[in-house]
């Protein structure tokens, strides 16, 4: 046994293990308030309109306009009978223009679903164009009324170490979401980030069954490494954080093949 004096006094013991209740009541406050109605409680100091987000600085703004998507070759029971999360991709080019489509008419539900609410969260899609047919290869962002390049792609070296796992880099296209963590807080403070992050994350799943849908793979991932996106994508992880990702591409030979159904 320890001798005495190298025992911590009990006021010390009771401070290291105690739990930090005020956190836990700010947590259960916020999911008790706040709605589309009635927001929040800011859990920051909801100052959020009185330093607006510098405009995001692009290469080419409207460099793409999407075009209208075509019908899905799968319906939606179709869809989900072939839907899983692979890593296996296909070499040959991704079409870009029905992928901005898609990336398109998915931020476009997200406007027509949650109204006001959603003008006041904006959500934001980045389109890392990795290996494309029909437009050069770069970083865009899509908006409801058009596509801007941001910046050329960085080294793969760069797109490996955002996307963590260095499959992930092979794929076609990656799709980031992005959100103004900031605003959201001041709007609805707990409720304002659960409300931005189930869209985003309801954007980016849309996206992967209508990329399913069309007869290519992917998979969906927590996002980008914030730090290696901090200049890339003007991602600070509060006024702009990238919230969820997925990866789109052509299917791999059935040789090459090795996806994991979820």
């Amino acid at each position: 046994p320890l001798p005495v004096n190298r025992l911590a006094s009990s006021s010390t013991w009771e401070a290291a293990v105690r739990t930090d209740f005020e956190t836990l009541r700010e947590l259960i406050a916020g999911f008790s308030t706040g709605s589309a109605t009635r927001p929040g409680e800011p859990t920051s100091d909801g100052l959020a309109a009185r330093r607006p987000r510098p405009p995001l600085v692009c290469q080419v703004p409207d460099a793409l306009v999407p075009g209208l998507q075509a019908a899905y070759p799968r319906d939606l029971h179709q869809t989900f009978e072939r839907r899983s999360s692979s890593t296996a991709y296909g070499t040959e080019p991704l079409a870009v223009e029905p992928l901005l489509a898609m990336v398109r008419d998915a931020l476009v539900d997200d406007a027509r679903t949650w109204g006001e609410d959603a003008a006041a969260c904006p959500l934001e899609p980045f389109v890392l164009l990795l290996r494309p047919r029909g437009a050069e290869p770069g970083i865009y962002r899509v908006r409801l009324d058009g596509v801007d390049l941001v910046r050329p792609l960085p080294e793969a070296e760069i797109i490996e170490g955002m996307t963590v796992q260095k499959e992930f880099a092979r794929a076609g296209a990656i799709v980031s979401v992005a959100a103004n963590l900031d605003q959201a807080d001041t709007w609805g403070g707990a409720s304002g980030y659960r409300f931005t992050m189930s869209r985003s994350a309801a954007l980016i799943y849309s996206l992967h069954l209508r990329a399913v849908a069309s007869g290519l793979v992917g998979t969906v991932f927590a996002g980008f490494a914030t730090s290696a996106v901090r200049h890339l994508l003007d991602s600070d992880g509060v006024s702009r954080h990238q919230m969820f990702a997925v990866t789109i591409a052509g299917p791999a030979a059935e040789s090459e093949a090795g996806s994991t159904t979820v």
